[in-house]
């Protein structure tokens, strides 16, 4: 049986409402108590996951930024990967669309260059919120991420053109349709997943992990048993074509297929 759970948040563990929802609450801090270790691991900044965390009631390592960051359960940072500051400088300088939004991750700050308040509702309950700064003079010397934010189309030509650009010196990818993630080359959560487990003496093969995007792929094709969410990403889908599915964040996906996998 696996001794540890790995998931994704937004479109997995939480559901529309951006929430975990009592029944996976439940479902979670049962196997919790059994000795099953939980991870989480996100796209989403530590600040506004710390929270999460608080309010699920568990001591669990998190992943954050795609992996770029990792934080242990006593909340010590393990694990700190930037991008170098000068390729920073080209990425939030970098031609675009004017409806293309930029984001930038630095160090415990969200900055933006535009006020976008519609983001607010993912982050309403940890009350994280962004500052809107001009990133072209502001220092990136602690840039953990920068994503832009757009009309999916135009952000596949930006992902080309910075895979051409950058090649494994960036890691890019979707984490939605409409949301496009820049870490550093060496940055994914599949690699951040393999570090904490070998820091506590597990491996890979002992881990079940659950995602719904294409910033989830290197997890789910990792660990011992990567599952795809139903409301997954058609990218998603095509990529781990082989893998298992269950039910939606909606439908409680997660927490359903734990309670089968532990009950057998």
């Amino acid at each position: 049986m696996y001794k540890v759970v790995v998931s994704d948040l937004d479109g997995t563990l939480l559901n529309s409402a951006h929430q975990i929802s009592a029944r996976t609450r439940a479902t979670l801090h049962n196997l919790v108590q059994q000795g099953v270790k939980f991870v989480m691991a996100t796209g989403r900044h530590y600040v506004d996951v710390r929270h999460i965390r608080d309010t699920l009631g568990l001591d669990i390592y998190l992943i954050t930024s795609n992996g770029a960051v990792v934080h242990d359960k006593q909340d010590q940072l393990v694990f700190n990967q930037t991008i170098a500051a000068d390729i920073a400088r080209e990425l939030v300088t970098l031609e675009r669309d004017s409806d293309i939004h930029l984001n930038v991750y630095y160090g415990e700050e969200w900055l933006v260059e535009a006020e976008m308040p519609w983001l607010l509702q993912f982050h309403h309950e940890s009350g994280f919120s962004y500052r809107k700064v001009d990133l072209a003079s502001h220092p990136l010397d602690r840039v953990n991420k920068v994503f832009y934010i757009g009309e999916h189309e135009k952000l596949v030509e930006i992902e080309q053109g910075l895979k051409a650009r950058y090649g494994q010196l960036l890691h890019v990818t979707f984490s939605l349709p409409d949301c496009l993630e820049v870490m550093h080359g060496e940055v994914n959560k599949g690699s951040a997943v393999k570090a904490v487990l070998e820091q506590n003496g597990l491996n890979l093969e002992q881990a079940i992990a659950f995602g719904d995007g294409m910033n989830d792929f290197e997890m789910l094709s990792m660990v011992g048993h990567g599952v795809v969410m139903g409301n997954a990403h058609d990218r998603l889908l095509n990529a781990l074509p082989h893998h298992q599915r269950t039910l939606t964040s909606d439908e409680d996906g997660v927490a359903h297929y734990l309670e089968r996998c532990f009950a057998r």
